[in-house]
């Protein structure tokens, strides 16, 4: 009965929000259906009359206002130069990442604060090291690093098991400054967010590390030099 409710409460949520951007009923009625027992995150009108976009997370569509008809693929704005669908998707990102309690990441952070990236992080990973080497460069520049476990091998690895010992050391900084180094870390066991943080790392499309998200959601996926991270960092921290 209470799943029953729920459902019908987030139909009338989801109607409700779009009658008030007039969207046709016929695509609110398409959009609860495209995928079995999930409903959207949201539907909403595009700038292209008849057009209506459907979000998912990360997983973005296109209804037309007949609702019998869908286009997958990026919308974009020639005229201003902008990928709409990228920007829904930097919202789904950013959703996600703000979900996660940060007393479970690994955080430095600068004397002064212009900009946050979150990264998701393996010490086994030389990019990852490379990265790591230019801390105190990305914090000159005013970002603060917030690191997520991603164990590229999987939960139970080797280096899932490192980062676990990072996670439960008594200076979790100290302890990433090592397993970043080549040191070894002191072997500690204790409950950690990792796995969360991998649920997370699949929500919003990690594929490798090091993998970077900016303020704003944009997603950067692999290694970039200080001098080109700094000014990327800030400027999505202003959007």
């Amino acid at each position: 009965m209470a799943n029953r409710f729920t459902t019908f409460l987030l139909l009338f949520l989801v109607s409700t929000a779009a009658f008030a951007q007039s969207i046709p009923q016929q695509v609110i009625d398409k959009a609860a259906t495209l995928i079995p027992n999930t409903l959207p995150d949201s539907v909403e009108a595009t700038p292209v009359s008849g057009l209506y976009q459907v979000s998912f997370g990360m997983q973005v569509v296109y209804l037309f206002e007949d609702g019998k008809h869908l286009l997958s693929g990026d919308l974009i704005n020639l005229e201003a130069g902008a990928n709409l669908t990228e920007d829904a998707r930097k919202s789904g990102r950013k959703s996600v990442i703000d979900s996660l309690d940060e007393e479970g990441m690994v955080v430095f952070t600068p004397s002064e604060t212009q900009s946050t990236i979150t990264v998701f992080t393996d010490t086994e990973c030389g990019y990852c090291v490379r990265l790591h080497q230019e801390l105190q460069q990305v914090l000159a520049g005013g970002v603060r690093v917030r690191y997520l476990g991603y164990p590229r091998a999987g939960l139970g690895s080797d280096s899932h098991k490192t980062l676990v010992s990072v996670w439960c050391a008594e200076d979790s900084q100290d302890a990433m400054n090592d397993a970043k180094s080549g040191q070894r870390v002191e072997p500690v066991v204790c409950e950690t967010p990792i796995e969360q943080h991998m649920q997370a790392a699949e929500a919003v499309g990690v594929r490798g590390t090091p993998t970077i998200v900016l303020q704003d959601g944009k997603l950067i996926p692999g290694y970039v030099p200080a001098g080109e991270l700094i000014p990327m960092a800030n400027a999505a921290a202003l959007n």
